[in-house]
Formats: structure tokens, sequence, C-alpha cells
């Protein structure tokens, strides 16, 4: 395979970057076409895992119930469940790592694969909040009864998707950190 050519022009680089934001309103009267769900996903398996084990799965939910029943299991969208009608769990094969030295691998894979999921979602023209899953085993057996995720798999996060409503929206004032304070050279 050859090396890529062209960059992609770093203005277009930042806007795009920058013009991701976590949402939390979504239109509800404009449903996802479940082509695009496929099409971030299917762009989301270039992301690079440990071996390329490819642990990530993804189970997807439509519709006002079905997003609600599973919303209900996580703490953080009681102010905007309402809006979902769709959402994703991300989830990794737990059986496709080894070993004390590969613990927390899975945690990394899904987490890459989550983010580039996040990314393709964007590209796309959807609006995506992705939501923490740390929870107690007891509540995260709960999830898999009521979303029929099998028992080897590990959840990493759910994901809110929607349409970002026409008329605008409002995102969480979070400054980012400046390089200096991430960036260090050796």
């Amino acid at each position: 395979m050859a090396a890529p050519s062209d960059a992609i022009d770093p203005e277009l680089l930042e806007q795009f970057f920058a013009s991701r934001h976590s949402v939390r309103d979504f239109d509800e009267h404009r449903p996802v076409d479940p082509r695009l769900i496929d099409e971030a996903v299917r762009l989301a398996g270039s992301t690079p895992s440990v071996c390329n084990r490819q642990a990530a799965r993804v189970h997807v939910f439509e519709g006002a119930e079905d997003s609600a029943r599973i919303l209900a299991h996580q703490n953080g969208n009681a102010g905007f469940r309402h809006h979902v009608r769709t959402v994703m769990i991300v989830t990794v094969e737990r059986g496709l790592f080894a070993g004390a030295g590969e613990r927390n691998q899975r945690w990394v894979d899904g987490g890459l694969f989550a983010m580039t999921l996040v990314w393709a979602l964007h590209g796309l023209g959807l609006s995506s909040c992705m939501l923490n899953w740390s929870m107690t085993n007891a509540r995260t057996d709960a999830l898999r009864q009521e979303a029929g995720i099998p028992a080897s798999e590990d959840v990493i996060c759910l994901i809110a998707v929607g349409h970002a409503p026409a008329d605008g929206y409002r995102v969480a004032r979070s400054p980012k950190r400046p390089l200096s304070q991430v960036l260090t050279r050796h």
C-alpha cells in the first residue's frame, strides 16, 4: 500500500475538529438514517487495535422507547434522555485479550474505537454525546440483560446519536487546555 501523498488542508482539518461538540439536544422529529449508522461503524472499523484483534462491537437501539429503556441504566443523561432516538453501546469481546499484561487493553481499544466512531458520525453529519460507563458489575449485568449483550462483552460506553436541532443548540463551555499543558517534548 502506498503512503498517502496529500495531507488534508490544515484549515479544513482544524474546522472539522473544532466543529464537533457533545450534543445533548436532538431533533426528535428527524430520525437517524440506519445507513449512516452502518457507514459510521464501518469507518470506525479502521481503528487501530492491539495485534489487529478488532475486539469492538456496537449494539444499536432505535426509537424513543428503546433508547429511553437503555439510557435509564446510565446516570448522565436524565436531562436530555427524552430527546434521544438512537443510542449505541460500544463493547469489546473480552476473550480476545489474555493475561495480566493485557488486563486494561480492552478499555484502550474500546475507547479508541468509540472515539473513531464519534468522529465518523460527525463526518457523516450526525451529532452525538458520549456517555461514560463507570458502573458496578451488578449495574453492568442489568444493562447486559436489558440490551441482550453477551456476558463475554465488556461495556465501554454509550453514545447518544441524532441530528442537532436546525435552530441551534447549547454546548458545554469547557475551555481546552493549552498545548503547553498537554505536550512535553523530550
